[in-house]
């Protein structure tokens, strides 16, 4: 499952079980309550019942002064557990007080709220299953036109790598006739559009092997050549060691690529792309117009103007996390942006 739909279903199971829980939280409160006067009312019976003979220990007995406050036949929590008064047959100012000793009652409610606690429990996972099983059937039509929508993506990726690869064979057999600049421009086009084809064949990268010795220097030589060409006005500063990453090249190469092309992309008239190393780090600045929401930058279809599909940061942090690097975002609006690849 993508995390997207992990998300989605998260969500939806979130948005079915939290409502669902609250409700039967608030039945079994009132259940709970009501239960409590039963058991209490139960007690007041019985009570009276040993008014009439006295027989068993269950309760104890004692004679108090007769007031306007003592209620008869209701039932009271006094310090020695549940108590009721009941009237005497003298003509004297008493009232018979019948005792349920408050241990025997604690045991009583402890009891209760034990068998409650286990009801909640059974409860609570029968509303978790019956919310994962509406999000799953709630989310299927939405997993099928996703799927559909992949597959037409890979078919629209199959049809596109092939006018692009045959633009850049033909632009390569024009120029044995000739040395144009149009025909450099073609294949500077025909290698932007390779190079979006590259980025929607990982639109979904899966596991990658990490086998490869990588030069790093080499990776932006070849990208700073063909950024050169497309924006002439943009100067590139590059301070870079002889780094070498054990990685995967062809991912590494999408991740310089996107990173530089948006150096240069969203970068001022007459702007800089510095490219640095150090330690295990890359570093890539820019004197562009900024970023204004670092924290959305790798939310898949984010864009803060009409350029662009919104895909290349998403692709780039997807695939730092399967070869396990760290970027690092840092911003300013109408000042630039710094990025750092932390390679462990």
């Amino acid at each position: 499952m993508k995390n997207y739909e992990k998300k989605s279903l998260l969500t939806t199971i979130a948005l079915f079980f939290i409502p669902l829980l609250i409700l039967a939280s608030i039945v079994l409160y009132m259940y709970q309550v009501d239960k409590i006067k039963d058991i209490e009312q139960n007690i007041l019976y019985k009570m009276k019942d040993y008014t009439f003979d006295f027989k068993g220990d269950e309760f104890s007995l004692d004679i108090v002064q007769d007031d306007k406050q003592k209620k008869l036949f209701k039932i009271y929590h006094c310090e020695e557990g549940l108590c009721a008064y009941f009237q005497i047959p003298t003509t004297g100012p008493y009232l018979l007080k019948v005792i349920y000793d408050k241990k025997k009652y604690e045991k009583v409610y402890q009891d209760f709220l034990i068998k409650i606690f286990k009801f909640s429990i059974i409860v609570s996972f029968s509303l978790l299953f019956l919310s994962v099983g509406f999000a799953m059937y709630s989310l299927r039509p939405m997993k099928e036109a996703l799927r559909l929508l992949e597959d037409f993506l890979k078919d629209l990726i199959h049809d596109l790598n092939t006018p692009a690869t045959s633009i850049l064979l033909n632009s390569k057999l024009l120029r044995r006739r000739g040395d144009f600049e149009e025909i450099e421009r073609i294949e500077l086009s025909a290698k932007s559009i390779s190079s979006l084809y590259k980025n929607l064949e990982l639109i979904t990268p899966n596991e990658m092997a990490k086998s490869e010795d990588v030069s790093l220097e080499e990776l932006v030589n070849a990208k700073i050549e063909i950024l050169h060409k497309l924006y002439p006005k943009i100067k590139f500063n590059k301070n870079m060691g002889n780094l070498i990453i054990k990685s995967n090249k062809n991912a590494l190469d999408r991740i310089i690529d996107n990173l530089l092309t948006n150096a240069c992309k969203y970068n001022k008239k007459n702007g800089e792309v510095s490219i640095s190393t150090n330690n295990q780090k890359l570093i890539i600045e820019d004197t562009g117009i900024g970023i204004k929401d670092v924290k959305k930058v790798f939310q898949r279809y984010y864009k803060e103007n009409d350029t662009g599909l919104g895909i290349g940061m998403s692709i780039v942090k997807q695939l730092c996390d399967i070869l396990d690097i760290n970027i690092n975002i840092t911003s300013v609006i109408d000042k630039g942006t710094k990025i750092e690849l932390s390679f462990k």
